[in-house]
């Protein structure tokens, strides 16, 4: 039992400790989690993660989303943060490079 506990708090101190995630379940919730990603970050980091996050969010633009914005239907368009829901600031950055990367080719 002893073992359990100990292992129980291990696991959730690590889970407190880990880098704050970005939460796309809604605007507000994406805005909220932005706050927290970037609160630790000199000027230097947090203008490699906004380079960065603008990279991926535009990249997640569709075709679907580029004709219903021509049409009108704005209600048709895909969250553009739905794809960066879960992601911390090194996993923006490396999906960015990898986006660049995969342009270079």
């Amino acid at each position: 039992m002893k073992k359990y506990l100990a292992g129980l708090m291990l696991a959730l101190m690590l889970v407190g400790c880990s880098d704050p995630r970005l939460d796309a379940s809604s605007e507000e919730a994406f805005e909220a989690s932005l706050e927290k990603v970037v609160a630790d970050m000199d000027d230097n980091e947090r203008q490699l993660f906004t380079e960065a996050l603008m990279i991926v969010m535009l990249t997640g633009i569709t075709r679907d989303d580029v004709a219903a914005a021509q049409s009108g239907n704005m209600d048709e368009l895909s969250s553009p943060f739905d794809h960066l829901d879960g992601l911390t600031a090194d996993d923006v950055i490396e999906r960015a490079g990898e986006i660049r990367e995969a342009q270079a080719r």
